[in-house]
């Protein structure tokens, strides 16, 4: 029931498309079918030889507990991804106790990581344009020299950054502007109210 909720919110709330509710979903979806798969299957071992079976009754009706309860949590740490920026949720971390320098630490790490994932991506398209990805042998080579060339590009493109932010005046400290609005009553509610729904009818399914 939540699943359908969180998937109903964001694609109607927040009107995300199918398409990138998927891309951002793929990857964590498929680790718990893996282990929803795992835990399905039982291998024993007969004379040496091992045997594959199918857990019984109980045991699969845990392992699809599981997999719900997992694909329910991953959906709202999406919901919360595909729509909050990290500027937000770190201001809102600063106003309830969290240090400036542990906020301004994971806003660079944050930034790091998507330096990186842009070299990577500018890199592949460049060989694919050169027919790096041809065959096999120039594909290991091409994998090759990108990998060799990412980290000293990644250093470059921080090293401009760092080079920005001092340009802008930077004291030691990130500031953002902020772009939240004063909550809406009538929302509240509503919200409130789909919450309270919810919980009643996953106590009387329950």
């Amino acid at each position: 029931m939540f699943l359908v909720v969180m998937l109903a919110t964001m694609r109607v709330g927040a009107r995300i498309a199918w398409r990138d509710i998927l891309r951002a979903a793929r990857i964590p979806f498929l680790f718990i079918t893996t282990g929803t798969v795992a835990q399905l299957i039982s291998v024993t071992a007969v004379d040496f030889v091992p045997i594959v079976s199918v857990v019984p009754g109980e045991g699969i009706e845990k392992a699809l507990f599981v997999a719900l309860r997992s694909s329910v949590c991953v959906s709202a740490l999406l919901f919360l991804a595909l729509t909050t920026p990290l500027s937000s949720i770190l201001q809102l971390l600063q106003r309830i106790g969290l240090s400036v320098e542990i906020s301004d630490i994971a806003m660079v790490m944050f930034r790091m990581i998507w330096l990186l994932l842009d070299c990577l991506d500018a890199g592949q398209q460049s060989l694919g344009a050169r027919l790096g990805y041809s065959s096999r042998r120039r594909m290991l080579r091409s994998n090759g020299l990108l990998l060799a060339s990412l980290l000293p590009r990644v250093f470059d493109r921080a090293r401009r950054m760092d080079a920005g932010l001092a340009a802008r005046g930077y004291t030691g400290r990130l500031n953002f502007i902020s772009v939240e609005r004063p909550a809406s009553g009538p929302r509240l509610l509503l919200i409130g109210a789909g919450l309270i729904g919810v919980s009643a009818m996953t106590w009387w399914l329950g």
